[in-house]
């Protein structure tokens, strides 16, 4: 982002620009900016986008060669399309041939690296590669504290990591619970863990880690409110269970590779969790064994073939297993 940024203040622009990998939020922003810079807002003659559709070579090789009206760029957006899998030969051609007015801007999750459409671009062009694995902690941390800092809103760098532990690190996720937060504590400049907890306790995942927590601790009461606020929140009794059989072998999963000493951000992989939420799950599993962990997915997968069988309804089913586990958990 660093290096678009840089090209956009210099006006160096490349005729195509390849923007792919995992963290769509970022191939947004990147697309965003440069069609910002490229075109102005609204100008519907010079900007044109095709998304998740078939294109047509010849029809993409006119828009190409036709000049902008009235401004200096014309710029094409090809979004999720696929065109770097077929018609190879054909786009490179197009490519080799794009006026200096014409931007072409290629918006693709995934990409062939071996394929002779992505090394043009590599070569002659400009490949943005967004990867979800390099937002660490530290460097979406870092994000949230800017996002803040532009409404002149300060926070720990404690509760930062607590507000990322509860809304995950998913960009858009984070982004929408920040502007909530804003919203939130109004004109007041400081942001604390009690904000954090009024705007973020609604969260689906966030419960299902609480009614875990709970159970392993004993308190089937406790348990039970947060399954109470989970089928408030018009979560479906079976997703629940499936939820809590997750959160139950991502724990045995850490268990066993912090057993074997596997660092975390191996464990976070496996698990399909970001490496700073293992720490938070590594403290959860302080209430559990090997043995009790396995006895609880195992009387998970006991009460969705009761349910499925219709010996047991899914609601009574789940509070069952809830009361259940959590006065046998010490086994």
């Amino acid at each position: 982002m660093k290096e678009i940024r840089r090209q956009i203040k210099e006006k160096e622009f490349h005729k195509v620009y390849l923007l792919t990998g995992d963290e769509s939020y970022l191939i947004l922003q990147a697309k965003e900016l440069l069609t910002h810079a490229l075109v102005a807002e609204g100008d519907e003659m010079n900007y044109a986008v095709f998304e998740e559709s078939k294109i047509d070579l010849q029809q993409l090789r006119e828009l190409a060669m036709t000049f902008p009206l009235f401004a200096e760029k014309r710029v094409l957006v090809l979004d999720r399309t696929g065109i770097l899998k077929t018609g190879k030969d054909t786009l490179i051609d197009i490519f080799q041939t794009l006026p200096e007015t014409t931007c072409m801007i290629i918006c693709e999750p995934e990409i062939d690296k071996r394929s002779k459409a992505y090394k043009w671009i590599k070569k002659n062009g400009y490949v943005g590669e967004f990867l979800k694995k390099d937002q660490t902690e530290k460097v979406l941390m870092r994000w949230v504290a800017a996002l803040l800092g532009r409404e002149k809103k300060q926070i720990r760098e404690s509760d930062v990591r607590f507000f990322l532990e509860r809304v995950g690190d998913d960009m858009f996720q984070i982004k929408n619970e920040t502007d909530k937060l804003i919203s939130y504590v109004g004109e007041r400049p400081e942001i604390t863990r009690e904000d954090i907890e009024a705007i973020t306790s609604g969260e689906v995942q966030n419960k299902i880690f609480d009614l875990v927590a709970a159970i392993a601790e004993g308190n089937k009461r406790q348990a039970l409110a947060y399954y109470d606020d989970l089928i408030l929140l018009k979560e479906p009794p079976m997703r629940i269970l499936f939820l809590i059989v997750r959160q139950y072998r991502i724990l045995l999963l850490i268990a066993n590779m912090r057993g074997l000493h596997k660092p975390d951000k191996d464990i976070a992989q496996a698990a399909g969790i970001p490496v700073f939420a293992i720490r938070k799950n590594a403290a959860q599993l302080r209430g559990y064994t090997m043995s009790s962990l396995e006895h609880c997915i195992a009387s998970c997968m006991q009460i969705e073939e009761e349910v499925k069988t219709g010996r047991i309804g899914d609601q009574i089913g789940l509070e069952t297993l809830i009361v259940g586990l959590s006065e046998r958990i010490g086994i």
